[in-house]
């Protein structure tokens, strides 16, 4: 277990995906979750997608050593725009043989009925695909795994998950991930390993490792639930994104050498 482990390439947000790809395989991993948001780190785009577009970004991760593990193609899911939108992630997730596409849900409360409405079919698009839809903790509406979870067993849909991100559980939903995690454990197919400082909605997420996030617990929930789900490593800094490229290297270096340690401590390796 704990094979995948990937680095976001929205780590690199303001980078381009060459700088991306290379820092995180010089650091040691050997996936990524490519970031596929639009008005965010775009770094590939799916709803224009062409042979000839795959064709150069196989060669680009073939040149770092790198597969694609995940994309992220967040959107609005209360529009028609924003599903469309991930239909086409899906597709391409399903072209460079990833297994998840994460994506937001919807920013209002009141729009949770197009979410559902929308999740009917978008859940069909994923299954003939053979790509699962993961629902990111992400947001006000859905700020905790428990939220989430209400959300998924009262719908009961076979190709939609939950991305659970370890930082933002704290960031949205004030909530501890080690406890969290455990209630929706068995909707959980692909988590944001991410760390965080401060209290509830400071923007902080550091290298792994420099938070507060219980990461040996984080990995034995998951070892007990025996969920062997692909794994990315996403770090957001203090949000300004103002720092060098080499300061993103050496965290994401640092994050890589944390992560060994933790696994070989826990008996994983």
């Amino acid at each position: 277990m704990f094979r995948r482990l990937a680095v976001s390439t929205n780590t690199y947000h303001g980078f381009s995906l060459e700088e991306a790809l290379e820092g995180i395989a010089r650091a040691g991993f050997q996936y990524v979750e490519l970031s596929c948001v639009p008005d965010w780190t775009f770094h590939f785009r799916c709803d224009q997608a062409k042979e000839e577009d795959f064709r150069k970004l196989r060669q680009k991760l073939a040149h770092s050593g790198l597969s694609v593990l995940s994309l992220s193609a967040h959107s609005n899911l209360a529009t028609e725009e924003g599903c469309a939108y991930l239909v086409s992630a899906l597709r391409c997730a399903r072209e460079l043989g990833a297994r998840v596409v994460n994506t937001g849900t919807v920013d209002r409360e009141e729009d949770k009925a197009l979410l559902r409405k929308h999740l009917e079919w978008l859940s069909r698009e994923a299954e003939r695909c053979g790509v699962f839809l993961a629902l990111e903790v992400h947001g006000d509406v859905f700020s905790s795994g428990r939220r989430l979870r209400e959300l998924l067993e009262e719908m009961r849909l076979p190709y939609v998950g939950i991305n659970y991100d370890t930082g933002n559980v704290l960031f949205y939903g004030n909530a501890r991930p080690e406890e969290d995690l455990r209630i929706c454990l068995p909707w959980v197919v692909h988590m944001h390993l991410k760390d965080k400082r401060g209290g509830y909605k400071v923007w902080d997420f550091p290298p792994l490792g420099d938070g507060t996030v219980d990461f040996p617990s984080i990995f034995r929930v998951l070892w007990e639930g025996q969920k062997d789900i692909p794994l990315s490593v996403e770090i957001e800094f203090d949000g300004r994104f103002e720092h060098p490229r080499s300061f993103v290297d050496v965290a994401v270096q640092r994050s890589f050498q944390y992560l060994q340690r933790i696994l070989e401590e826990g008996g994983y390796r």
